[in-house]
C-alpha cells in the first residue's frame, strides 16, 4: 500500500470520527503520521512541473478548439501522437491531403 493510499485511509478515519476541518486533519497528520510524508526528489519536482505545463497547454488547446469549432466548424489545432509524443499543428496550416488523412485516422472528426 502506498503512502498516498494510507493518507487517504487516515483522512477517511478522521472524517468518520467527526474531524472534518482540513486544518485540524493536517495538524493530526503532521503530528501523528509524519513518517508517511516525504520530501520529493529533484526528479519528482521536475516531473511535476512538466506535468503542470503539459496539462496547462492541453487545457488551453482544448479551449481554443471548442471556440474554433463553434465559430468556424473546425478545430483551431490538431493533435496527433507519434511514438508517444504529442504534436500540434494549426488546422489552417494543414494541406487538404493531411486533413483527409487525419479524418481517415479519426484524429479529426
Amino acid at each position: 500500500m502506498t503512502a498516498e493510499n494510507k493518507l487517504k485511509i487516515i483522512i477517511n478515519q478522521l472524517t468518520k470520527r467527526g474531524i472534518t476541518d482540513e486544518d485540524e486533519q493536517l495538524e493530526i497528520i503532521m503530528r501523528d503520521y509524519r513518517h508517511l510524508l516525504q520530501q520529493p526528489t529533484e526528479a519528482e519536482i521536475e516531473a511535476a512541473k512538466d506535468e503542470i505545463l503539459r496539462s496547462t497547454i492541453e487545457r488551453a488547446m482544448a479551449d481554443l478548439n471548442r471556440e474554433s469549432i463553434k465559430e468556424k466548424r473546425h478545430p483551431f489545432a490538431v493533435c496527433q501522437r507519434i511514438d508517444g509524443v504529442k504534436y500540434y499543428k494549426r488546422y489552417d496550416a494543414l494541406s487538404d491531403t493531411e486533413i483527409t488523412e487525419l479524418r481517415a485516422q479519426g484524429v479529426i472528426l
